[in-house]
C-alpha cells in the first residue's frame, strides 16, 4: 500500500484524498438514510431524502418553489369562492393567474441538485474518476475536465432519483384536495344547506373512498344521486353539488 501511494503523482494523491473521505461520507449518509426510513417505529417523517437538513415530511417541496408544499395553499382565497386558490390552480398568492406549466414544470422542476448529498456525490465521483483517468495516462487537464463532467452527471442523477423517491413517498398518502372536481355518488343522504353531513363515495388517487359531505343546495341530495365535489370544508369534509343541478345551470 505504501509503495503504491509513493508511486502516485501529487495530483493523483490529491484526487485520492478527495475521493476517500467523500466515499466514506456517502456510505454513512446511505446507511443513515436506510435507518431513517426503515428503523425505529417505521415512521418516515424524519427522513431527509434531499439532504438539505430539513426532514422531508415537515417541509416537502415537490414543486421546487422554495415553499414547503401545503404552506402556500393553506388560507389564500383571493377570489372569495371559499376554496383556497392553490387548490384549483386559478389564482396564485401574488395575484397572477396560474398556468399549467407553473403547476407541472419541466424536467428540472423540484430538482434539488445543490444539496449536501449532491456535493458529496460529486466529490466521490470526481475523485475516483480523476484518479482513474490520470492512472490511464490521460493529460491532467483532460482528466480533470472529464472528472468534473462525471461528477456533475452524478449530482443530477442522485437529485432525480431522490425527487422520484419523494414523489412516491408523497403519492402514498391520501390528499383530499385531489377530490376537487371529481364525481361520485351519495352513500348517505346529504342534508340541505349544511344542516348536517352525509356520506359520499368518490374515487381519489385511483381508489374509491368514502367521505363526509355537505351541500349548499336548498334541497337534500338523496342516496344514489350522482354528485360533483365543488369545494372543501374543515376536517376533510367535501362540499358537493348534484350533477343534475349543474347541468341545468349550464
Amino acid at each position: 500500500m505504501e509503495a503504491w501511494l509513493e508511486s502516485l503523482t501529487a495530483l493523483q494523491r490529491v484526487m485520492l484524498f478527495i475521493a476517500v473521505p467523500a466515499t466514506l461520507l456517502l456510505l454513512i449518509q446511505t446507511v443513515m438514510l436506510f435507518i431513517g426510513l426503515g428503523g425505529g417505529d417505521g415512521d418516515a417523517d424524519g427522513a431527509d431524502l434531499d439532504g438539505d437538513g430539513i426532514p422531508d415530511g415537515d417541509g416537502l417541496d415537490l414543486d421546487g418553489d422554495g415553499i414547503p408544499d401545503g404552506i402556500e395553499e393553506e388560507a389564500v382565497d383571493l377570489d372569495g369562492d371559499g376554496i383556497p386558490d392553490g387548490l384549483h390552480g386559478g389564482i396564485h398568492p401574488d395575484g397572477d393567474a396560474g398556468t399549467d406549466s407553473d403547476a407541472h414544470g419541466g424536467f428540472f422542476s423540484g430538482l434539488h441538485i445543490f444539496t449536501i448529498r449532491g456535493f458529496i456525490t460529486f466529490f466521490t465521483l470526481f475523485g475516483w474518476s480523476g484518479l482513474l483517468f490520470l492512472t490511464l495516462g490521460l493529460h491532467w487537464l483532460l482528466s480533470l475536465f472529464l472528472a468534473v463532467q462525471i461528477g456533475i452527471i452524478g449530482m443530477v442523477a442522485v437529485a432525480v432519483i431522490l425527487r422520484e423517491a419523494m414523489r412516491l413517498q408523497s403519492d402514498g398518502t391520501l390528499d383530499v384536495r385531489n377530490a376537487l372536481g371529481e364525481r361520485g355518488s351519495v352513500y348517505l343522504t346529504v342534508p340541505a344547506r349544511g344542516q348536517g353531513t352525509g356520506k359520499v363515495n368518490v374515487t381519489v388517487q385511483e381508489q374509491l373512498r368514502e367521505f363526509e359531505a355537505v351541500t349548499e343546495q336548498s334541497d337534500p341530495i338523496p342516496t344514489g344521486s350522482e354528485i360533483i365535489v365543488t369545494g372543501l370544508a374543515e376536517d376533510g369534509v367535501l362540499i358537493v353539488s348534484p350533477v343534475a343541478s349543474e347541468r341545468e345551470e349550464v
